[in-house]
């Protein structure tokens, strides 16, 4: 009988224990809004554009992130024709922006970084040209007008640095890489501040 309590009293012992060990809290799930300004170039390189974005990034699983986001790329550039002759440039879109990233490493790092894509639709105008030519000392070209609905494919990478303890607030680097219906490759990187919860 005496070993009969040791054995229950051990019983409990390891079961509390194993108990206390199942109840240790799984990681939480954090969701981020994140800020983005910088850069994008419009064709191969043609000229710089700014790009902004406000951005709504739920956690999925442990290595997943989704990635909503409105964003805003534009900027005016005259093309330099050379002998004095500029010819006016543009390009202004409104996205809707969807993307989902895989984190090798983990979400809720203190360094934490994503890579996927996804694609966007949005409404985009653009003023370029078909061509331009001196002819007799005259200057002429054939301006192209665009503008409507568009739709792309957006590849992107992700790094985010904590800069709290808790890892809520966090600053990093996005570089993307999309195209649309109504211009070239549109390569670029934002800087972005993070806020998560």
């Amino acid at each position: 009988m005496h070993n009969y309590y040791f054995l229950l009293i051990g019983g409990m012992l390891a079961a509390s224990t194993v108990q206390a060990q199942n109840s240790v809290p799984a990681p939480i799930k954090q969701h981020v809004v994140r800020l983005g300004a910088g850069s994008s170039l419009n064709g191969s390189g043609d000229y710089p554009m700014l790009k902004l974005h406000l951005e709504y990034a739920p956690q999925v699983g442990r290595h997943g992130r989704l990635a909503s986001r409105l964003a805003y790329i534009g900027n005016s550039h005259p093309y330099e024709f050379g002998g004095g002759y500029t010819i006016p440039q543009s390009y202004r879109a409104v996205n809707l922006e969807q993307e989902i990233h895989w984190l090798p490493f983990g979400a809720n790092k203190t360094l934490e970084f994503g890579i996927g894509g996804g694609g966007f639709v949005g409404y985009a105008a653009q003023n370029s040209w078909l061509f331009a030519r001196l002819n007799n000392q005259q200057f002429e070209y054939q301006p192209r007008r665009e503008k409507g609905f568009h739709v792309g494919y957006i590849a992107s990478a992700y790094l985010d640095v904590a800069l709290n303890q808790e890892n809520t607030w966090r600053l990093g680097d996005r570089i993307a890489l999309q195209n649309d219906t109504r211009a070239n490759i549109l390569p670029g990187a934002q800087l972005q501040l993070s806020r998560a919860w």
